[in-house]
């Protein structure tokens, strides 16, 4: 198994699977995009505040409507970034604790 994930590591390390040049970690990146598009999460709470959301900003010309509209979700969507990606990387840490310790 360790030959494995030696030759593994190896190939990712020299092919690296890139979506976004820019990203300092493309691979949770990636990960969590592919996560948000494929499984879009509501529930009562979040369907509630969005009807409150569009109630708020009834009165709005329509272009201002969507520009805070816009704003607010990607405000959002990024806090939920940010959760997701540090949520796999703590479970990659906890991961490499486990297996240090399991080695002593």
């Amino acid at each position: 198994m360790k030959s494995y994930l030696r030759k593994l590591k190896a190939y990712v390390n020299a092919n690296p699977t890139r979506f976004d040049d820019d990203c300092p970690l493309p691979a949770l990146n990636s990960l969590y995009w592919h996560y948000t598009e494929c499984h879009t999460m509501t529930n009562e709470k979040t369907k509630q505040a969005s009807r409150n959301l569009s109630a708020y900003l009834r009165f709005l010309p329509l272009k201002k409507r969507d520009t805070i509209y816009c704003l607010a979700s990607t405000l959002c969507a990024e806090h939920e970034s940010i959760a997701f990606i540090a949520g796999l990387q703590l479970g990659a840490q906890l991961m490499l604790e486990l297996t240090e310790e399991a080695e002593k």
